[in-house]
């Protein structure tokens, strides 16, 4: 079995619960006041962030359980849920499509969306992810 440093563990723990809080803090200027341009960046950008460390903890559980590298994020996610070891009832493709629109198509987002998946807290769903995947990590570390 593959392990994961716990000093990544540790660092993207930390990057998550920012991601969070700067999350947060934009769903409550949402409520007092229209985002600016600069509270749209942001959110695109946290979103991106959360997404991407989504990702990336991902591939490395895969990896540490199958060891077996995995390229892609989605496969990962499929791996993942697979093994019965995540829920196999998320949108791991359309999260993923959102980052990927975010990093791409950043001139086309739709800042509408954005707000939504603020609002309605569906950021919530990466984020428990690399919590839960922190959590089996670490347990696998000697």
């Amino acid at each position: 079995m593959v392990t994961v440093a716990p000093s990544y563990l540790f660092s993207l723990t930390e990057h998550v619960n920012e991601c969070e809080r700067d999350l947060f803090l934009l769903k409550e200027k949402m409520l007092l006041q229209p985002w600016s341009r600069f509270e749209e960046l942001a959110a695109e950008r946290s979103l991106q962030l959360l997404i991407e460390a989504a990702i990336g903890v991902a591939k490395h559980w895969a990896k540490a359980v199958s060891g077996q590298t995995v390229n892609e994020g989605l496969k990962a996610f499929q791996y993942l849920e697979s093994a019965g070891l995540i829920e196999s009832n998320q949108p791991w493709k359309k999260v993923i499509g959102l980052r990927n629109a975010l990093v791409h198509d950043y001139l086309d987002v739709d800042p509408e969306i954005i707000q939504s998946v603020i609002q309605q807290g569906y950021y919530q769903q990466p984020l428990n992810f690399v919590r839960q995947a922190v959590a089996a990590l670490s347990t696998q570390n000697p």
